[in-house]
C-alpha cells in the first residue's frame, strides 16, 4: 500500500507498464474528463472506474480485496476515508468472486486514510481496504476513480 501526495506518484514510475499508463492519465489529468464507469486505457490491463456516489457512516462500510488487480484511488471533488487492516486480522465474510476480482472481508479498521483531491492510494493485491467512509461520519457527495493495473 502506498499513500501519499499526487505530485508525488511520478516517484513510482518505472514499477510496471501498466502502473505507468495509469500514472501518467493522473498526472495528464484525463480521468477528469471520464464517462460514469469504466474507461479503458489499455483493454482490461489499465482502466479507471469513474464514480459519482455518497460516502457512509463507517458501519455500513466494509473490506474489500482483490486477486488480479493493483487500485489506485484518486478523489475528484469531495473527500473520504479508506480504512486499512492486516488481513490477518480479518475473516472472509463471503467467498472470493474471481470473476469479478473482489472478496468481503470483516473486522475492525486499524489505520484510516484521509483522501482528497490532493491524494492518491496505491492498494495492491490481498491488501484488504474499506473505501467510502464520511468523515466525522456525516455522509457527503463524492466524485472519485479508481484505476485497476492487471498485477
Amino acid at each position: 500500500m502506498i499513500f501519499g501526495q499526487l505530485n508525488e506518484l511520478k516517484f513510482y514510475k518505472g514499477i510496471s507498464q501498466g502502473l505507468d499508463a495509469a500514472i501518467e492519465a493522473i498526472e495528464n489529468g484525463s480521468y477528469k474528463n471520464g464517462v460514469l464507469g469504466k474507461n479503458e486505457i489499455d483493454g482490461d490491463n489499465v482502466f479507471f472506474n469513474l464514480q459519482e456516489c455518497k460516502t457512509k457512516i463507517l458501519e455500513e462500510c466494509f473490506f474489500e480485496c482483490h486477486k488480479k488487480y493493483i487500485d489506485i484511488h484518486v478523489v475528484i471533488e469531495g473527500e473520504e476515508g479508506i480504512g486499512y487492516s492486516l488481513k490477518d486480522s480479518l475473516k472472509e465474510k463471503s467467498e472470493f468472486n474471481e470473476e469479478s476480482d473482489f472478496g468481503v472481508l470483516e473486522g475492525v479498521e486499524e489505520y484510516r486514510m484521509n483522501m482528497t483531491k490532493d491524494n492518491f492510494l496505491v492498494v495492491f493485491p490481498d491488501e484488504p481496504h474499506m473505501p467510502l467512509i464520511a468523515k466525522n461520519n456525516e455522509p457527503t457527495e463524492l466524485k472519485k476513480v479508481v484505476f485497476k493495473i492487471k498485477y
